[in-house]
């Protein structure tokens, strides 16, 4: 009977230590909202036009979408730590080019380039967490991602409005920098390991993230664990095939396409330009960092949340929040737009996107990571994050140049009703087809996907 002595120190360390490398994601993606402004404007180095401006910014998301092509064909071979590491060389291409552009093309590639780094990044974070923490730390540490993230969209918003376009590129070179120096001493996932038959490495591994020597039961465990996902998938085309990979693989594109046609995506970009479209007394340099600051607290929050309100509630109260908020940005601009007098309610652009930002990081900001890490088998979870962060680059770059799009020609408030409309509709998804996976080893969770989806197989081939 193993009952160790662990600690969660190393795991928490390791787990920070991995995310670093999003804090260059999510620099990349608060790098529009800052540095659009500048780039439109006459007296630039680079002058993009409003719609250039909007393929500048939503081209990170199609070299997001590239990136799971190569994390299928590598994450086998040279395991979760060496897949994160590799990530950082894109991105600090990525800086570079920031650096030394000389037009728009090279901006495009810049950007590019830096969508590549980050989508590699999400995959392989996801992956390593998920096979790293204690079942009981799992979420909090899931959640650390999207805190990560949160980071660096805060270091671009406080950064961006007040440094040239060249030392904000900078900045794009230092982090991955950071990452690599520290993540290097990091242990390779132990779940990797085992699947590859390195038995002792593993065993180290996990000694060294759980602070005790005792943990032969727990090697037993993951082994058996990874024996049945084996016996269950062993294809990436067994993600449509088998039952319960179906299901997930529905569940979780049903979470991320919620995230991103939220809105979100949009009010990241190009908060700058609707805080000015809003007319609002405050500078927008000024807006963009209040809301970059709550979404960091909001992740805060989440973190020590996720474990004990559950991922689904959660998710269900960020949605609807979510919408509500939308549908007050929408409002304020519908009044405007129809030659009302809005100064009264001048504060209402403000106060709805920091609200929509709180119960947006609580829940549709943070736990589709640490779902995604959940959900699937050891052999199929990089061949999942593929499709998700297919379908989330795809849900992202539809939105961030569609945005401009329709608020060039209907308005600002006939994009944020369509978010509201569209995030309302994804409620009822969740409610229905989204589990609970609080507190859930990663085997009971696939145990539980498989027997649910294998009996609802058996009562439609009986006719019922």
């Amino acid at each position: 009977m193993e009952e160790p002595s662990r600690r969660i120190s190393t795991q928490i360390f390791a787990g920070i230590a991995a995310t670093i490398s999003l804090i260059n994601t999510g620099y990349h993606f608060g790098w529009s909202s800052p540095s659009l402004p500048k780039l439109q404007s006459p007296d630039s180095d680079i002058h993009l036009t409003s719609g250039e401006g909007a393929w500048v910014s939503s081209i990170f998301k199609f070299g997001a979408m590239i990136s799971p092509l190569l994390v299928t064909l590598v994450v086998k071979k040279i395991g979760r730590k060496w897949l994160l590491l590799s990530s950082a060389i894109p991105q600090i291409a990525s800086g570079i080019l920031l650096v030394s552009a000389q037009g728009y093309w090279w901006l495009m590639a810049a950007r590019f380039v830096g969508g590549i780094g980050s989508g590699t990044s999400n995959v392989a974070t996801a992956l390593y967490i998920g096979e790293i923490a204690d079942d009981k730390i799992r979420g909090g540490l899931g959640a650390i991602i999207g805190q990560m993230s949160n980071l660096g969209i805060l270091l671009a918003y406080c950064v961006g409005p007040w440094v040239s376009r060249v030392a904000l590129g900078g900045v794009g070179i230092l982090i991955p920098v950071v990452f690599l120096l520290t993540f290097f001493w990091m242990p390779e996932s132990p779940y990797y390991l085992l699947m590859n038959d390195r038995v002792e490495q593993a065993t180290k591994s996990l000694q060294w993230l759980r602070g005790t020597k005792n943990v032969k039961s727990e090697v037993e465990k993951i082994k058996a664990g990874i024996e049945y996902d084996l016996q269950n998938a062993a294809h990436i085309k067994d993600l449509i095939l088998v039952p319960g990979n179906r299901m997930a693989l529905i569940i979780i594109n049903g979470v991320v396409l919620t995230q991103q046609l939220s809105g979100i995506t949009a009010i990241l970009t190009y908060s700058g330009t609707i805080f000015e479209a809003a007319g609002s007394s405050l500078d927008s340099s000024i807006s963009i960092v209040i809301v970059g600051v709550v979404q960091v607290l909001s992740g805060i929050v989440c973190i020590f949340t996720v474990d004990l309100a559950g991922r689904k509630l959660l998710l269900l109260i960020s949605t609807a929040g979510s919408a509500f908020f939308a549908m007050g940005v929408a409002l304020y601009f519908q009044l405007k737009s129809s030659g009302v007098d809005v100064s009264s309610i001048y504060w209402l652009p403000l106060a709805s996107m920091i609200g929509f930002i709180i119960i947006y990081t609580m829940g549709l900001g943070i736990i589709p990571g640490v779902v995604l890490s959940e959900l699937f088998p050891y052999n199929l979870k990089a061949a999942a994050g593929m499709t998700v962060v297919t379908i989330g680059g795809l849900g992202g770059l539809a939105v961030t140049k569609l945005y401009q799009v329709v608020a060039d020609a209907f308005g600002i408030q006939t994009a944020f009703w369509g978010f509201a409309g569209i995030t309302a509709c994804f409620f009822v998804f969740i409610l229905f087809f989204v589990p609970e996976t609080k507190r859930k080893s990663l085997q009971e969770i696939q145990e539980e996907l498989h027997r649910s989806t294998e009996s609802t197989t058996a009562l439609e081939k009986s006719g019922f």
